[in-house]
Order: structure tokens, then sequence, then C-alpha cells
């Protein structure tokens, strides 16, 4: 049977993933176990929160604080629960209960200070009543969970526009183009069918629901062309009034969509940007002389435009003509000596190291990548460069890669560590890695090595990778075992050498081991304080805490609390149970007798 302290435990670990349902029901089997710790409350409080279950988070809060009234946090879980709840008045006053309890609290401080703003707000906008709408908390739960909205949906600022929207949809366009949150909760919103529902229903028909398939929002397409090649200015005036015209028709009352203004008209072309639309075009066609004869017109016509030459240097690049393409990039950074741009700067330097690394100038072209982030951070530079810089680490491993040489260092490791010199061994060793990264017996050397510095989790990390090139490597399986049986892992001892007595049967070696780690898990070695840090290790253990979340092992450890003979008779009848159930009691998290 699982202790509190271990059921607080797995329900910790689930937050940290957020699981947050799991980790309500591992702090409630908590409860169960000892229904007077405050803290346990507390975290459910929190899991509920996470949930939108804010009733049930405010319950928790409250008989947290009830159980001990000088915990702090109580009263932040319960300001809280009640700011999303809309009881704004009840979590200042909550807050301030904490505050008083400990006033450099800085989470009881930024809530106040939250709640404080919101009760303003509530009595200065007409809108406010929305965000007390238990629709709209909803709907908020529901943008909450989703990854592309969660780290705003808790924001008050975020709540008061969807309450205005709601309260006033004719200023919902308007919105969509001042904050791209809220282009991002809609489309949330219009995949979730309960958020759909819940959200026309609050526009009580003001709005008209999209037919058929929704379109992606103008803002969330991307071009190639965007970082490879400018778009003509035409078309960026295009998107816009397609920006437009999709929110009015999104967000704007039917009875108004007949009053809008005509679409402006669009501005008049220089020649020279003519001239570069129809070598946009030509370029995506990969017509590329012909993209050429046209940036060079446009040239003729404005020479101070850095990003033409920054579009013949793509002309260039396509046709593999890579010193020409450098020259234009240089041109182009010439004009930007006297027009200054960053961003153009940026674009041309990127172009450039595009140009390095196609020449296989991978240090060159390293160098002008961290330029042009240096002029202008864009992502798609910092991916480029991220993928030359891994492509060097990985030139050099190679090039380093020496069978002979690395032979010669093992040799040199073993000396040290006969010496007893065993950091100098280790180096020695890590050096005969790279040299041959593919020769098991290395990894094993220096394993050794780090048992003799009692570094026994990087000796395992390195005989696992001898076992990983070597499947049949016995000294492996046992100086492997050795490390968790020094550790207390003995589950895990015992694992190693039954592999490895299928390989060698006869070793008296791991049949004496297997012996000494059966006889210490029965003995549950060690004092009453070192049981339980084996315990509370093992619960770290990804295998111990997946067996502990399986249903049937769940069932089965409360069945046994009432009926522990139906919890016997089931692990007989259950094979597979009852290995998992001596998986557990080998670990130290269960205990027998």
């Amino acid at each position: 049977m699982l202790t509190a302290q271990q059921y607080k435990d797995l329900g910790n670990q689930a937050f940290k993933e957020n699981k947050f349902e799991e980790a309500a029901k591992f702090y409630s089997q908590a409860i169960e176990q000892n229904p007077n710790d405050h803290i346990l409350y507390s975290n459910r409080s929190g899991s509920y929160a996470s949930l939108s279950k804010y009733q049930e988070a405010l319950t928790d809060a409250d008989k947290c604080i009830s159980i001990n009234p000088n915990f702090a946090k109580g009263y932040q879980r319960k300001g809280l629960a009640l700011h999303y709840l809309g009881e704004f008045e009840k979590a200042i006053e909550a807050y301030q209960q904490g505050l008083a309890k400990d006033p450099s609290n800085s989470l009881l401080q930024e809530g106040l200070k939250a709640a404080q703003t919101e009760l303003q707000g509530t009595q200065n906008n007409p809108f406010a009543s929305a965000l007390k709408n238990p629709n709209i908390i909803k709907l908020l739960g529901i943008l909450q969970k989703d990854p592309r909205t969660s780290a705003f949906a808790s924001d008050p600022t975020f709540m008061q526009l969807i309450g205005l929207m709601i309260s006033q949809p004719q200023m919902a366009s308007q919105f969509m183009q001042t904050d791209p949150r809220i282009s991002t909760a809609l489309s949330v919103i219009l995949e979730n069918p309960e958020a759909q529902a819940i959200f026309f229903s609050e526009f009580a028909g003001k709005v008209k629901k999209p037919d058929g398939e929704k379109k992606d929002h103008p803002q969330q397409q991307s071009s190639q062309m965007e970082e490879e090649h400018p778009q003509p200015e035409q078309e960026q005036h295009h998107h816009t009034h397609a920006e437009q015209h999709h929110h009015a028709h999104t967000e704007q009352p039917q009875q108004k969509q007949h009053h809008q203004p005509p679409p402006k008209p669009q501005p008049q072309l220089e020649e020279w940007e003519v001239q570069k639309n129809l070598g946009n075009d030509e370029y995506k066609n990969k017509n590329f002389d012909k993209a050429l004869q046209y940036y060079n017109a446009a040239l003729e016509l404005n020479k101070e435009e850095a990003l033409l030459y920054n579009n013949k240097a793509a002309v260039f690049i396509e046709q593999k003509l890579y010193d020409q393409a450098l020259e234009a990039i240089e041109e182009g950074l010439k004009v930007l000596e006297v027009h200054s741009s960053f961003q153009k700067k940026a674009k041309l330097l990127a172009r450039k190291a595009k140009v390095f690394s196609l020449q296989n100038k991978i240090d060159e072209a390293i160098q002008i990548y961290e330029k042009s982030l240096v002029e202008d951070h864009v992502q798609s530079v910092k991916d480029e460069l991220k993928k030359l810089q891994k492509m060097k680490q990985d030139l050099e491993a190679q090039n380093y890669i020496n069978p002979q040489l690395g032979e010669e260092a093992n040799t040199r490791g073993g000396d040290a560590f006969k010496a007893g010199k065993f950091p100098e061994a280790i180096q020695c060793y890590s050096d005969a890695i790279k040299r041959n990264p593919k020769e098991p017996k290395y990894y094993c050397n220096r394993a050794t090595a780090y048992m003799k510095l009692m570094e026994f989790p990087n000796a395992v990390s390195d005989l696992e990778k001898c076992l990983s090139l070597d499947s049949k490597y016995v000294k492996a399986y046992v100086k492997k075992a050795n490390c968790h049986f020094v550790m207390k892992e003995f589950h895990k001892a015992k694992t190693v050498y039954e592999k490895g007595l299928e390989l060698e049967p006869n070793n008296v070696e791991m049949q004496q081991g297997l012996e000494k780690v059966r006889f210490s898990i029965l003995q549950g070695s060690g004092s009453e304080e070192e049981q339980q840090q084996r315990a509370k290790r093992a619960m770290q253990d990804p295998e111990i805490q997946q067996i502990l979340r399986e249903p049937e092992v769940i069932n089965l450890l409360n069945d046994m609390k009432d009926h522990p003979q139906d919890g016997l008779k089931a692990i007989k009848q259950n094979p597979s149970l009852a290995a998992k159930i001596e998986k557990l009691i080998e670990a130290g998290v269960l205990k027998t007798g």
C-alpha cells in the first residue's frame, strides 16, 4: 500500500507534466491516507484551478486554511479561485489575509494587485459583467487548456478584451487587428464545438456563423518568398485589404455588412516597383534569366534600393553562380552604408551566409549568420545558424576519428588507472571514445574509472552505451548491476544480473551478486531512513512511475486496504500484475509483512 507521501510525490510529478486530472486523483488518494495535511488540499486546489474547476479549487483552499490558518499559500489559492469566479472583492480580502501572514509574499502581492485592477474595471466599465458570466469562465478554461492560447488565457487584460468583444461585438474587427491574441483565440474557439457553441450563443445572433471550412487567417499565412525573396509591394497591400475583409465578414453584425465602405484604391506603384514585381513573378516560375533582366531594369530606375541586389543574388544562387551572388550582395551592403536599414542589412548578410554555406565555407557562413542576427533577430536565420553549427561539430568529430590513436589513448588510460590516477584515466578513455566511438570496451573502461571515483550514475550511463554497442558484453552487466546495488536500486540490479546470467548461466560473480540482491530485498537493507530514501529515489524511476499509474495496480492497492485476501487472490490469478507488484517490492516502494 502506498503512503500519503508517495501519492503526493506522484501528484507532484503529474502536475509538473501538466497532467492535472491525474495529479488531482493522486492528491485525493493522499488525502484519504492523511486528511489533516493542509499542503495536500493546497496542491489539489492548484490542480483544480489548472482544470478551470474554480469552485472545487475554492473548497480545497478553504479546507487548507481551516487546517493551518498561518499557511500563506492557502490564501493565495483562495484568492486565485475567487478571482476567476468573478468575486474580486472576496479575492482582495483573501489576498490581504495572506499578506497579513506573509507580507513579503510576491504571489499574494501580484494577486492582490490583479484583483484590485479587476474590481476597478467592474466599477468603471459597462462590459465587466461579461467576465462574471459562467459561460465565459468556461470558454476561458477551454482556451487555457489549448497550447496555442494557454500562455495568455489567464491574463486579466485578455479577459477584459474577450468581455468587451461579447458586450460590443462591433469592435471585434478592431481588436483582431490590434491584438493578435484575439485572432489566435478565435481560431481555437472555432475548432472546438463546445467553445464555438458558447461563443455564438453569447453573441446572441449578432454575428453570422461561418459556413463550410474555416479558412486560415491571413496573418497566419507564410510565404517562402518572404525569407528568400522580397514580396512585391502590391501584394503586401492586397494582403492588408484581405485581412480587413476577413475581419468584417467574420465579426461585423449581419445587418451592417451591406453598409461597408468600398475598398480603397491600391496606391500607384513606381516604375521600378513594377519591374521588381515582374522579376518576382519570373523568379517564382523559375525563369531566372528573365527575372534577372527585370531586376536590372529596376536597378536602372532606382539604384538605392538595397534589396534589389538581394533579389539578384537569389537568382545567381539558383544558377549556382556564387561569386556573382556575393558581388551583388556587396553592392547592396555598400548602398546601406548611406541608406542604413537594420532589417535590410540582416537580409543581405543572411543571403551572403547562405552562399558561403553552399560553397562549404562553414566557418565563414557561421560568422556571417551571427552578424545577421546582430542586425535583426529572425528565427529562420537562427535555425540556419544552428544547423551549420551542428554540421561543423559533426564534421570535427568525424575528422577526429582514428581507431589506431584511439587504442593508444586507451593504453594510456590503462596505465593511469593502474597508477591510481583515475581522473587522468577518464580523460584518456574519453579521448579513446572520440577517436573510435563504436568501440564498447572504451565505455566499459571509463565506467570502471568512474566507479573508483564513486560517480556511479556516470558509470551506469557508460555501461548502457557499451551494452547498446555489444549486448553480449558480460563484464558490462556485472559492473552495471554492481553500480545499481551500491545505489540501493535493488530492482534494477536484479534485472541486470538476470539478463547477464541468460548469456552466461555459470558466471559465479553474477550468481553471487543476484543472491546478495535478493537477500537485501527480503531484509529491506538499511535503516528506516535509508529505506525511505531508497523508496523516494525509486519513485523517480520512470518504470516505477508507469507501474503506479496503471489502473489495475491502483485498483489493487486500494483493494488491499480493505480486502487484503481478495488482493492476494488477484495477484495469484494475474501473472502480469504479480510481476509489477514484485517490481514495486524490489524497488522498496511497497513493503511486505
